[in-house]
Order: C-alpha cells, then structure tokens, then sequence
C-alpha cells in the first residue's frame, strides 16, 4: 500500500510539471524597444511648451487687437499668430526629442532678438511691448526647460549649437522654419557623442504619430479661423469707406449748386449736370473697383489656405507612409526570433509530453522489479 501511494505522487508531479511546460507555448509578440525615460520626458515636455508658447502668443495677439484701432497693425498682429504658431507646430513634433527642443528654442530666441531690435513702427505701434515681453518670457522659459531636462554636458553643448547656429543662418524667409536635424546629429558627432536613434514601441510610434495629427489638425484650425478675420479686417479698412464718402459729398455740393442756379441760368445748370455726371461716372468706377479688389483678395486668400492646406495634408501622408514602413520593418524583423522561440518551445514541450510519461514507466518498471526481487528473496 505505501509504495502504492508513492507511484501516485510521483506521477501527479510529473503530471503538474508537464501541464506547467505548456505555459513556455504562450506567444509574445514583439514591440520593438522603447524610447528612454528621458528622452519620452523631453519630448512630452518640449510639446507642453509648444501648447504654451501657442497659447501666449495668441493671447498677445488678441490683445494688439483689441487695444490698437489701426489696421494695419490689428492685421500684423493675428499674422504673427499665425507665422509664430505654424512655426512651432513644425518645430515641436518631431521626432526626435532633442532637434525639436533645439529648434523650439531657435524660434524663441529669434523672435525676441527680433522684437527687441525692431522699432515700434515696424512691429505694432504703441502696443509693441505686449509682443516683445511674450518673446522674452518665452525665450527664457523654454531655456530654463532645456537646463532642467537635459544632463548638464548635452544643455552646454544644445546651448553652443543654438547660438553658433543662429549666428550663422539668417531667418528663413516667409513661413519657412528651420530644420537642424543633421545639423544638431553632425554638430553631436563632432564632440564626440553618438545619437540613440531610437524610435520606440509601437505603442510609443502610434501614440506619437496620433500626437503630430492632432497638433497639425488643430493649427491648420486655427490659421483658417484666423485667416478669416484678417479678411475681415481688410474690408472694414476706412480707406474705400473714405472714398464713397467723399464721393457722395461732392454729389450732394453739385446738387445744391443746381437747385441754386437751375431757374436763372439755364447754361450753368447745364454745365453742372455735366459735371455731376462725371462725379458719379467716377463713383461707379470707384465701388467697381473695390468690390474687384476685395473678391481678388479673397481668391488669393483662399489659394494660398489651400495650398497650405495641401501642403500639410502631403506631410502628414507621408509621416504615416514612414512610420508604417518603419512598423513593418520592425515587425519582420522580429519574426525569425519569434519563429525560433516556438520552435524551442514546441521541442521542449513534446520533450516533457513524451519523454515524461516514458521516464516514469521506465522507473515504475524499475520499482515494480525490485519489489519481486525482494519479494522472491524473503520466499
């Protein structure tokens, strides 16, 4: 009876410890390897400054306007929201963490060393200031950002780039922004320090990917709304207002002189309708042409929205088109690894299947033997 007992025990351990192999068939797909603690930082936080720096611009701006009754300035202003934001959208995602910090930081140095330099007639008139102190504030705060991400030998060395950078490029002209991708990895190399050239999991593409739509979505949102109200600003200008003006008190003056003169002196009367007719000949001419310069403006309005609009939408397609790829590459490459690891798996679970059960015959024969054996002796 007790050896009885034993052979169970024995046989339910190898048992559990072949139901245990099976668990070595469980299939982990692979995901490639993710972005360093500090560098996924860098980038969450250089994109939290993107979204402030967006929304302290806008709000400069909207103050300009509302505090300036010109024109001509109320107009610059909601284009310098729209350059400033557009450019920082650019800048800020990126892929790699640190090109789009230092050209975030490029676009902030910049714009205050402008400000600062410019005279009020070329910027804002009497509302300057409310610009050049949002350029200051924000070049020290995405300077200070840099200092407090990054280690304090590759702060030193972001900090020469940007100013030996700036130093020797101009500004881009119109919206064009800066792209020191090659510039900042060469300028890396030259010192002696490689770049990781990472690009995350999965989870962490997708999730940056979906980053850059909804960034990109939200400021070609916005430059349409705001494109829209400098349309509108340019047709309430006091310019053609003038003109019809002006135009219709010389008519009114004409028609009291011919009230005055008409019973008397017939030729002067005659005289004055002539003249009345050229005024309003030249009124007619005048709204003509407005209202063709105002549709004309429109139109280019609308042909320069579109073209950014295209030209986003090709950027974002091919953005997707390159992560895909990358998906893909990484996908098959981690295929014969995966391949390999089943086959082991595979091996080593028909090794416990077959080989236990057989082990544990071959030891209950043994055991059954030595029983008989023993058994035979004692008789």
């Amino acid at each position: 009876m007790q050896m009885h007992t034993i052979v169970k025990t024995v046989a339910a351990l190898l048992v559990a410890a072949a139901f245990a192999g099976c668990s070595l068939l469980k299939v982990a797909v692979a995901t490639g390897d993710p972005l360093p603690k500090e560098e996924m930082n860098l980038r969450t936080m250089t994109r939290g400054f993107y979204y402030d720096m967006a929304g302290e611009v806008a709000a400069a701006a909207d103050s300009i306007v509302e505090r300036s009754s010109d024109p001509a300035v109320r107009i610059a202003a909601v284009q310098w929201k729209i350059r400033a934001t557009r450019a920082g959208v650019s800048a800020a995602m990126q892929g790699i963490p640190d090109v789009a910090l230092s050209d975030l930081w490029m676009l902030c140095r910049r714009m205050d060393a402008s400000f600062a330099a410019r005279p009020d007639s070329l910027l804002f008139g009497a509302q300057s200031d409310i610009a050049r102190r949002t350029a200051r504030r924000l070049d020290a705060r995405i300077a200070r950002l840099a200092r407090q991400m990054l280690p304090e030998e590759r702060y030193a060395l972001m900090e020469r780039f940007v100013g030996e950078y700036l130093a020797g490029h101009p500004a881009p002209e119109g919206d064009a922004v800066d792209n020191t991708t090659l510039a900042w990895l060469e300028y890396l190399r030259e010192h002696g320090v490689e770049h990781n050239y990472a690009t995350g999991s999965i989870a962490e593409v997708l999730a940056d990917v979906n980053d850059r739509v909804s960034g990109q979505t939200q400021q070609l949102s916005n430059t349409l709304g705001w494109s829209k109200d400098i349309l509108e600003m340019q047709l309430r200008q006091d310019s053609l207002r003038s003109q019809i003006g002006a135009q219709l008190d010389s008519l009114e003056r004409d028609f009291g002189r011919m009230v005055a003169v008409a019973e008397h002196l017939p030729e002067i009367s005659d005289r004055v309708l002539e003249e009345m007719n050229g005024q309003v000949t030249q009124l007619i001419w005048t709204m003509n042409a407005s209202v063709e310069e105002a549709f004309g403006l429109f139109d280019r309005q609308r042909m320069a929205l579109q073209g950014y609009v295209t030209q986003e939408r090709e950027a974002l397609i091919g953005q997707l088109r390159t992560t895909g790829e990358e998906l893909v590459r990484s996908a098959l490459d981690a295929v014969p690894g995966l391949v390999g690891r089943i086959l082991l798996y595979v091996v080593l679970a028909l090794a416990v299947l077959i080989g236990g059960p057989f082990a544990l015959g071959f030891w209950l024969g043994g055991v059954r033997q030595r029983a008989k054996w023993k058994k035979e002796g004692n008789g």
